[in-house]
């Protein structure tokens, strides 16, 4: 393998991270807040591809050959362009238990919610409030929720939406169930806005309760840019 192999793939690889960053389909992977490192480190995988580039290109008369290992810099770009993996969704849900996330010991409970109905509230803050504070907040409001559907085996479906400390690796759900007379069927995968209010059921002050939410209103939408909480 001649020494501009690897100064080109360099590049390659670079331009990849650079364009998946700047257009978004990072965030299917890592969180929002890794943008700036994404992006600094592509710009440090061009410049050391171009630097490495110049170099051949000034002692071409020199014989000496990189490793065939170089080829491996091709992989993580074969699997953006050809695979391009989506967001997690229904399949890793539907095997791994709801997580809500419990307060720190000593904290006062939730602030009330912003005035107006429906409110938009995360779909792990609405789970934080009805089972860490059994709803005290959400009795008498209109809540309006994004997710994605994940087949409930008992019937139905549950909404659900992932969180990520760092990366899609440690994604955990987090999972509310519609209930009521307004919740259509609809296949896995599908996001939905949800406008409904707090009704108990599921659960409370256990990690992996799963919150009820009477439905008032289910509405089909595009995958957020951000599918991740």
């Amino acid at each position: 393998m001649g020494r501009e192999v690897p100064a080109v793939l360099l590049l390659i690889v670079g331009g990849a991270l650079l364009r998946i960053t700047v257009g978004g389909s990072y965030l299917n992977y890592v969180r929002e807040s890794s943008r700036p490192y994404l992006l600094a480190t592509a710009g440090v995988l061009l410049l050391l591809g171009l630097l490495a580039l110049v170099d051949v290109l000034r002692n071409r008369s020199r014989d000496v050959h990189a490793p065939r290992s170089a080829w491996l810099l091709l992989l993580p770009v074969l699997a953006v362009f050809l695979i391009a993996p989506g967001p997690l969704g229904a399949y890793s849900a539907a095997r791994e238990t709801s997580m809500v996330a419990a307060p720190p010991a000593g904290r006062p409970g939730p602030p009330p919610l912003p005035a107006g109905d429906p409110v938009a509230i995360g779909l792990d803050e609405y789970a934080i409030r009805a089972v860490w504070d059994d709803g005290s907040t959400l009795r008498g409001r209109d809540v309006q929720l994004v997710g994605f559907v994940t087949p409930d085996p008992a019937g139905g479906w549950i909404l659900t939406r992932m969180s990520v400390s760092c990366c899609a690796a440690d994604a955990v759900p987090t999972k509310v169930k519609p209930v009521g007379g307004s919740v259509p069927d609809l296949p896995a995968n599908t996001w939905v806005q949800l406008t409904g209010s707090y009704v108990p059921g599921g659960g409370t002050q256990s990690t992996s309760a799963v919150p009820w939410v009477q439905a008032a209103d289910v509405q089909q939408i595009p995958v957020p840019a951000n599918p991740y909480l």
